[in-house]
């Protein structure tokens, strides 16, 4: 089973490694922050170490990972940033959390941009979809009152992207070759997913889905 961020003793540890390590920032004056994705650069303005809630640190097989939590985010901003990829060792994991917190801190003092004009990014299987800041916060006030779930929208992910991608992930090419109506419903309901927390999803061929007798959701209109 894989660690989970959300458990309450974890945060309690993760609260407690953060104020440890606030102690231990380090001079990035000059370091570049390579944008590996269109979800990170849309995202990395907004992940300042004043709005950090903990840091996580696990081990998941050989290797150490470390994740910057954060907490007040706007809607449809990752709110775990980590190691991107595990490490070898523990003391590797936390020398590059580190550095993140010490990037962090840097933007402390610069106002983040206004998240209502920023585009947000949901991870489909291998490719990147906007999603428009003023659907999404939309879409995030009426969640209290849908008739569906997080289950239902993955479902209607899962029924999406055999209509875009057939047996497949979504990539790309994928995408650019499906009609456009249907790409228009895979953005709104990957809007609809950030609603609800989930930034992205990726392809699992063994997972079974009956797409014949797969109940629709309901509508988010």
């Amino acid at each position: 089973m894989g660690y989970k961020h959300h458990n309450p003793q974890n945060r309690a540890k993760a609260a407690s490694l953060l104020r440890q390590l606030k102690g231990q920032l380090v001079d990035v004056t000059g370091v570049q922050v390579e944008a590996r994705t269109n979800i990170f650069a849309a995202a990395e303005a907004y992940w300042q170490l004043s709005k950090a809630a903990g840091v996580h640190l696990y081990k998941v097989g050989d290797g150490w990972h470390a994740d910057l939590e954060f907490k007040g985010l706007p809607p449809g901003v990752p709110t775990i940033v980590g190691t991107p990829e595990p490490v070898a060792t523990r003391t590797e994991a936390i020398e590059s959390v580190v550095g993140m917190m010490s990037i962090c801190a840097q933007r402390d003092s610069v106002p983040p941009p206004d998240p209502a004009t920023g585009l947000r990014w949901f991870r489909f299987d291998d490719h990147e979809v906007p999603v428009d800041p003023g659907m999404l916060e939309s879409f995030a006030a009426r969640i209290p009152h849908v008739e569906f779930d997080a289950t239902h929208i993955r479902r209607e992910l899962d029924l999406l992207r055999a209509e875009i991608s057939g047996d497949g992930p979504v990539t790309a090419d994928a995408w650019a070759a499906a009609e456009f109506q249907t790409r228009y419903d895979a953005c709104r309901m990957c809007c609809a997913a950030m609603a609800f927390g989930i930034m992205q999803v990726s392809y699992d061929p063994s997972a079974e889905l009956d797409l014949a007798e797969a109940p629709a959701a309901p509508g988010m209109h």
